[in-house]
C-alpha cells in the first residue's frame, strides 16, 4: 500500500527536500537549498570554506557558512521549497559569515550574508482521513463463488458459454427495425448485440437511451466486465444468480425473442459436443423425435393461431419432456454465467496510486479522489473494491429521453418476478437451494413502497466507457452525471440527494478521478466470436 508520501499531501514523503550535504567547496547546491562562502580576501592565506545543506521532511533547512582571509566575504543561503509536500515548504537559510585569518597580514573586517527566504508552502491534496478512506476501494478481490451453479469456474463451460454469447441463431424474429435489420428478420440478436464495447456495455442502440434489441427494452444493458462482483443481477436486482439471467433474455420478446425449444435444437445440432463434454448426454430424441420436441415453443397463453383454437407445442409435450427442455435452457444459461464469471478488469490507475505508484495519478486526479470520498461523498454508495454498496435507491432520476418509459418501479416491480420464478436461485434448478434462499430471504411481494423506483449502484469501475448513464441511459456524459448529483438531483425536494455546491474545477476533478477508475482490458481471446 501507498506510504503516505508529499505526492499525497500526506507526511511529506516526497517532500523531503532531497537536499545533499557538499563540504570543501564554495558552493554547495542541494535540491532544498543552496549555500555559498564568501569571498576570498585580499591579504593572508586562504582559510578552508564550507556550506552545508540539511534537509528535513518539511521541506529542507539551510544554513551556510564560509570562511575566508583578507576582506570579509560574503554568503547567502536558500531555503528549500516543496512543491508536493506538507504545508511547511522549509525554514529560511542561515546568514552565512566570513571571518579573518592569517599568520602574518592583517585580516580584513568579517562579512556577514543574507539568510535565505522560506520555502514556499502547499495544501496536502489527500489528507490522512481521506487517505484512509481511499485504502478500502483497493484492490478488486477475487471473484466470490457462486455455489448455486456447479459450473460456474469451469473453464469448458466458459468456452462453451464464448460461443453461445456470439451465436445470434438463438435469437427470434426482429419486432422492430433497427440496424440489426427489418421486421421480420431472424436470427439478428445475441448477447453481444448489446454487450459490445470494451467493458461490454451497449454503445451499439441508437438512439443511446435503452437498449434495441428484437424490440425495444425499457433500460439500457448494464456492462457485463466485472458484473460478476454484484450481489443482485439487472438494474432492479431482478435476478438472484447470474444464470438466472440468459434464460430470461433469450425469451424476453423486447430482447432475443426466442424460445427454449428452439434453443435446445440449436444445441443439440451445433454444440452438442462441448454441451455434453460439460453437462453430460443430450437426449437423442431431440433430434429426430419432432413430436416429443417440437422445433420451436415455450410455456405461453398468447399462441397465435390465427384467431382459430389451437395448442400450443409446449403444452402438447409431456412433463418429462418439458423437464428435458428446461434443464437444457438452465445450463444454456450457466455456461454464460461462467463465461461472464471471465469477464474482469484489474489494475486502473487508481489502483496502481493506491499500491504505491506515486505517479499514477495528477494532481487534478487525487484532488478528484479527495473529494470522492470527502465533500462530494459519491462514497456513500459506490463504497467497497467494487466501488458499489449492492444497494438499491431511489434518486428519481426522470424517466426522460427518447424511447425511456415514462415510468419503472425498479425494484419494487423486479422482485416479484424474481420470488415467482421457478428458475431462481432456490429453486430445483439451483445447485445449491438453501444459499439461494438464504439470498431471497426478507424479500416479499409486494416490495415496501420505498423500493419503488429504486435501481442498483453501479460500479464506477471502467466508467468512463459505459455510457450512457442512469437505467435507461438518460445521461449521455461523466460531466453530466456530476451536474446532476452536484444539483441535489433532478428534483432536490426528493430528499435523496442535497446539493454539493462544486466549483467547476471541483467538478472538472471528478470526472478526472473517475476516469482513472478503468482497468486493464479483459483478454482480447475472450472477445473473439467463437459461434458457429
Amino acid at each position: 500500500m501507498l506510504e503516505f508520501t508529499g505526492r499525497v499531501g500526506v507526511w511529506g514523503v516526497m517532500g523531503v527536500a532531497l537536499g545533499l550535504a557538499a563540504c570543501g567547496n564554495d558552493d554547495a547546491d542541494g535540491k532544498g537549498g543552496d549555500a555559498n562562502g564568501g569571498a576570498g580576501g585580499s591579504a593572508g592565506s586562504p582559510a578552508t570554506s564550507s556550506a552545508t545543506t540539511e534537509s528535513t521532511s518539511n521541506g529542507g533547512t539551510t544554513s551556510g557558512n564560509g570562511t575566508t582571509s583578507g576582506n570579509g566575504g560574503t554568503s547567502s543561503s536558500s531555503a528549500g521549497t516543496s512543491s508536493s509536500g506538507t504545508a511547511s515548504g522549509g525554514s529560511a537559510g542561515a546568514g552565512g559569515t566570513g571571518a579573518t585569518t592569517g599568520s602574518t597580514n592583517t585580516g580584513g573586517a568579517a562579512g556577514t550574508g543574507e539568510g535565505g527566504s522560506a520555502g514556499d508552502s502547499q495544501e496536502p491534496l489527500v489528507d490522512q482521513a481521506a487517505w484512509a478512506k481511499l485504502s478500502r476501494l483497493s484492490p478488486l478481490p477475487e471473484l466470490p463463488e457462486d455455489t448455486t451453479n456447479r459450473v460456474a469456474d469451469d473453464v469448458d463451460a466458459a468456452a462453451l458459454g464464448q460461443m453461445l454469447f456470439f451465436d445470434a441463431d438463438f435469437s427470434g424474429v426482429l419486432r422492430v427495425a433497427s440496424d440489426l435489420g427489418a421486421v421480420g428478420d431472424s436470427g439478428r440478436v445475441s448477447c453481444a448485440s448489446c454487450h459490445a464495447s470494451e467493458y461490454l456495455a451497449d454503445d451499439r442502440s441508437e438512439p443511446p437511451t435503452v437498449s434495441i434489441g428484437a424490440g425495444v427494452h425499457s433500460r439500457n444493458a448494464p456492462p457485463l466486465v466485472n458484473s460478476s462482483f454484484y450481489r443482485w443481477t439487472n438494474w432492479g436486482g431482478r435476478f438472484s444468480a447470474q444464470w438466472e439471467l440468459p434464460l430470461a433474455v433469450a425469451e424476453s420478446g423486447l430482447i432475443m425473442n426466442s424460445n427454449r425449444l428452439k434453443i435446445a435444437h440449436r444445441i443439440f445440432e451445433t454444440y452438442r459436443e462441448e454441451y455434453e463434454a460439460v453437462f453430460g448426454a443430450m437426449d437423442a430424441a431431440i433430434g429426430s423425435d419432432a413430436d416429443r420436441f417440437p422445433p420451436e415453443g415455450k410455456p405461453t397463453d398468447d399462441t397465435d393461431c390465427g384467431g382459430q383454437a389451437c395448442r400450443p407445442p409446449w403444452d402438447g409435450m409431456s412433463a418429462d419432456d418439458r423437464a428435458v427442455v428446461d434443464t437444457i435452457l438452465v445450463n444454456y444459461s450457466k455456461a454464460l454465467a461462467a463465461y461472464v464469471r471471465q469477464l474482469v478488469s484489474r489494475e486502473s490507475s487508481f489502483d496502481a496510486w493506491i499500491a504505491g505508484d506515486e505517479m499514477a495519478l495528477s494532481d487534478t486526479e487525487q484532488r478528484g479522489a479527495a473529494l470522492f470520498v470527502g465533500k462530494a461523498d459519491c462514497v456513500r454508495c459506490h463504497s467497497g473494491p467494487h466501488l458499489s454498496d449492492n444497494a438499491f435507491h431511489a434518486l428519481g432520476v426522470p424517466q426522460l429521453g427518447e424511447n425511456v418509459p415514462a415510468s419503472d418501479d425498479g425494484r419494487y416491480k423486479d422482485v416479484p418476478g424474481l420470488l415467482g420464478s421457478a428458475f431462481n436461485s432456490s429453486g430445483v434448478h439451483s445447485d445449491d437451494p438453501e444459499e439461494g434462499a438464504r439470498r431471497l430471504a426478507g424479500l416479499t411481494n409486494p416490495m415496501p413502497e420505498d423500493t419503488r423506483a429504486a435501481f442498483r449502484t453501479p460500479s464506477l469501475r471502467g466508467v468512463a466507457l459505459t455510457a450512457p448513464y442512469m437505467h435507461s441511459g438518460q445521461i449521455a456524459t461523466l460531466s453530466e452525471v456530476i451536474d446532476f448529483y452536484d444539483a441535489g438531483g433532478s428534483d432536490p425536494a426528493h430528499g435523496v440527494l442535497t446539493p454539493l455546491y462544486l466549483s467547476e474545477d471541483e467538478r472538472a476533478a471528478l470526472v478526472a478521478f473517475l476516469e482513472t477508475l478503468s482497468g486493464e482490458p479483459v483478454p482480447s481471446e475472450l472477445l473473439e466470436d467463437t459461434s458457429r
